[in-house]
C-alpha cells in the first residue's frame, strides 16, 4: 500500500508540472465563467444555460484530462526506462499500475473540483440562495461526473499498458462516447433482433452492449437540468445502483491493466 501511495502522489505532483492541465482547466473556468453572459441572453433560462454549460465542461475537460495525461502515464516510464529503477527497488507490477491510478484520479478529481467551485457559486447567485435545490441537483450531477471520471481513468489506464498514447486516447474516446448511447444502441438492438438473419449480429452487438461501460445511467444533467418540469416520479435516480457499476466496472478494468502490464515485456 505504501508504493501505490507514493506512486500515486508522485504521479500527481508530475502532472501539476504538465502545462495542457492548466491550460484546459483555464479554457474550462473560462467557459464556465462566460455562461453567465450567455445566460442574459436566454432570458427565463438562463439558469438552465449555466447549469448545462458548466456541467458539460466539467464533463468534457475531465476527459481531456484523463485523455491526454492518462495516456502517457505509462508508456512514458517505460521510454524513458525509469520504470527499470522503480521495478528495482521491489514495486511489483500491479502496484505501480495501481499507483499511476490513484494519481491520474488526484489529477483529475483536483481539476473538475476547482470547476465546481466556480459553477456551484454562479447557480448560487442565480437562484439567490445557499440552499435551494437547484443547487443540490447540481451538486450531485458533478458527484456522478467524479464516477464517470473513475471508470475513464480505469479504462485510459488499461489501454496504455499495452498501446500506444494516440491509439489509447482513440479508444478511450470511443468507449466514451458508445458508453453514453447505450440506450440507443439497445433499442437498435432490439430493432435488428426483429429481423430475419440477424441472430449472429445481434448476439455480436449485445455482447459489446455488456462490455461497454454504462455511462448515460450515471448521468444526472438531464434531471438536474430539468428536475422543476418533470414528474416527482421521474426524478428518481439511482445512486447506488450507480456507485456499484461505477466501482465494480473499474475495479474489473484495473485487474486487466495489471494482467496485461504483469506480461508485458520492456
Amino acid at each position: 500500500m505504501t508504493e501505490i501511495l507514493a506512486i500515486g502522489f508522485n504521479t500527481f505532483r508530475e502532472a501539476l508540472r504538465n502545462k495542457v492541465l492548466y491550460l484546459i482547466l483555464f479554457f474550462a473556468i473560462l467557459l464556465i465563467g462566460s455562461s453567465l453572459l450567455l445566460s442574459e441572453l436566454a432570458l427565463d433560462a438562463g439558469l438552465r444555460v449555466i447549469k448545462n454549460l458548466g456541467l458539460s465542461s466539467i464533463n468534457v475537460f475531465g476527459l481531456l484530462v484523463a485523455m491526454f495525461i492518462g495516456v502517457t502515464l505509462i508508456p512514458q516510464e517505460v521510454e524513458s526506462k525509469t520504470i527499470y529503477t522503480i521495478i528495482s527497488q521491489g514495486v511489483r507490477r500491479w502496484q505501480f499500475v495501481l499507483g499511476k491510478f490513484l494519481g491520474l484520479v488526484l489529477t483529475v478529481y483536483v481539476n473538475m473540483a476547482v470547476m465546481a467551485l466556480v459553477l456551484l457559486p454562479i447557480v448560487a447567485i442565480m437562484v439567490e440562495t445557499p440552499f435551494h435545490p437547484d443547487i443540490g441537483w447540481t451538486a450531485a450531477a458533478i458527484v456522478m461526473q467524479l464516477l464517470e471520471m473513475l471508470i475513464i481513468i480505469g479504462i485510459a489506464i488499461l489501454f496504455s499498458s499495452f498501446s500506444t498514447p494516440i491509439l489509447s486516447s482513440v479508444l478511450t474516446l470511443m468507449v466514451y462516447i458508445i458508453g453514453h448511447m447505450t440506450n440507443d444502441f439497445w433499442d437498435y438492438i432490439r430493432l435488428e433482433a426483429e429481423k430475419e438473419g440477424t441472430e449472429i449480429y445481434c448476439f455480436f452487438l449485445s455482447c459489446v452492449w455488456y462490455i461497454c461501460p454504462h455511462l448515460d445511467m450515471i448521468n444526472l444533467k438531464k434531471i438536474a437540468m430539468n428536475y422543476a418540469l418533470l414528474p416527482t416520479a421521474e426524478t428518481y435516480f439511482p445512486f447506488g445502483p450507480c456507485l456499484i457499476h461505477a466501482v465494480t466496472y473499474t475495479a474489473v478494468v484495473l485487474l486487466l491493466a495489471c494482467m496485461s502490464f504483469s506480461k508485458r515485456d520492456f
